[in-house]
């Protein structure tokens, strides 16, 4: 019995393609362990965003081979990429972001070497992990699937590496997209997630050879008559991709959900140039300006970077009004990280740890004065909430349940066991007080 065992850092796209990689594994053979249990190789599925996410895969790789001297270790994916050439301890195998696809032979291989696997284990054909007919397997939890429609970007933000390591850009084609929806769902996943690196860019042809785009394929999914109740929600989008019928499309599908995560970086006009982002802050808060004036509070989450190279306490200061100024149900904050190869790592000017997390610190404050007042906000409403998680039981048979809402609040209430990975109506009570969310009552 050969064992793989394998743990993911980083985005929701990283964490779609751990359950590609596992399904990849298992249906070739193999068992999976977990991360503190032995196996014969261990997959450390890397992020390069920030340089935090690079020591924890080194951390995680220094534990296991500390616990597990004779396994072998394979890092894959964006860190992999970055360094290139080089060689990092406890490592035994580096598998690209361009070769993820074929990940399970490259490790089949190594293991054979070793001796550690029979030359004859049947694998399946690699090339799913990037592009897959069908990735979703692995899951374990039958709540939320996340499912990658996009991948690739050549924006060449001035901060991130992204681009560098993930710049072939793909689109699924929107009859797989529909395939894929319609899967899962018969599975019984209740939300699927439409995720990708920049799923704004969208791309590809239409069964007729015509260009097809995201605001198309979201219309496509809102038409196509699906066998299963279920509800879609997106990832990220950049406010230059993000129009006002695509807003209304939200507003009067059933379908998708009223949450939008859109990416702010910074509220500075200055600092947006410099970062090379491409919106301004007027358009920003336009775009804001027309959810909030087309969705009945709309979740609005973004993501913030302090501490950008010359950010001055004025810029901050932009930064932190326009969080505080408008209507936001949580928001992201990550410091900046120096990214070798990127146009900021060679920006002068750099801001120093202490007020970094100085800055960040404040934020964190004006975060959770924010994530009350929305709570607040909704108190009093009903919502419907996919029960996720049992909390705790009572003999009677009773269940605390926890989930999360169209609007991705995490509710807590009362209920019974087999309302797990279901829909289920609530009434949104007012702030928990033990937990970051509400508690409520089924309704």
């Amino acid at each position: 019995m050969i064992k793989f065992a394998i743990t993911t850092l980083g985005c929701k796209v990283n964490q779609c393609e751990e359950k590609q990689i596992s399904a990849l594994f298992t249906n070739a053979g193999f068992v999976q362990a977990g991360l503190k249990d032995a196996a014969d190789i261990y997959i450390i599925n890397s992020c390069a965003i920030t340089r935090e996410a690079e020591n924890k895969a080194r951390q995680i790789a220094s534990s296991i081979k500390r616990r597990f001297p004779e396994c072998l270790i394979a890092l894959a994916g964006c860190y992999a990429t970055r360094l290139g050439c080089e060689k990092i301890k406890y490592i035994d195998l580096y598998i690209k972001q361009s070769d993820k696809d074929k990940i399970l032979d490259i490790c089949l291989r190594a293991l054979t070497e070793k001796g550690s696997v029979p030359s004859f284990l049947p694998a399946e054909p690699s090339g799913c992990a990037n592009h897959a007919a069908g990735p979703h397997r692995g899951f374990s939890s039958r709540t939320r699937a996340q499912l990658k429609i996009q991948d690739g970007c050549k924006s060449f933000c001035s901060y991130c590496i992204v681009p560098y390591i993930r710049n072939i850009e793909y689109s699924m084609p929107p009859e797989n997209i529909i395939g894929e929806i319609e899967r899962l769902s018969k599975e019984g996943y209740s939300e699927i997630v439409l995720t990708g690196i920049h799923i704004g860019k969208y791309s590809t042809l239409d069964i007729y050879s015509n260009p097809f785009g995201f605001e198309q394929l979201l219309k496509m999914i809102d038409l196509y008559p699906f066998t299963r109740e279920f509800r879609i929600r997106l990832s990220s989008i950049d406010p230059a991709e993000l129009s006002e019928s695509i807003i209304l499309l939200i507003k009067n599908s059933p379908r998708f959900v009223p949450h939008f995560h859109v990416a702010l970086q910074s509220g500075s006009e200055r600092i947006l140039n410099l970062m090379k982002r491409a919106y301004s802050r007027t358009e920003f808060i336009e775009k804001i300006g027309l959810i909030k004036k087309n969705i009945e509070l709309a979740a609005i989450t973004s993501d913030v970077i302090v501490g950008f190279p010359s950010e001055t306490p004025e810029d901050f200061e932009d930064t932190y009004k326009l969080l505080d100024e408008l209507e936001f149900y949580d928001f992201h904050i990550f410091q900046y990280s120096d990214r070798p190869g990127t146009r900021a790592y060679s920006m002068e000017d750099k801001i120093g740890a202490a007020e970094k997390k100085e800055r960040s610190a404040k934020l964190h404050e004006l975060k959770h004065k924010k994530n009350r007042m929305y709570y607040n906000k909704n108190s009093g409403r009903e919502a419907f909430v996919i029960a996720e998680k049992i909390i705790s039981t009572t003999p009677s048979g009773r269940a605390v349940l926890s989930g999360h809402t169209e609007r991705y609040i995490e509710a807590f209430f009362e209920g019974t066991p087999d309302m797990i990975a279901k829909i289920v109506r609530i009434k949104l009570i007012a702030p928990s007080e033990s937990n970051d969310g509400m508690n409520a009552v089924l309704i």
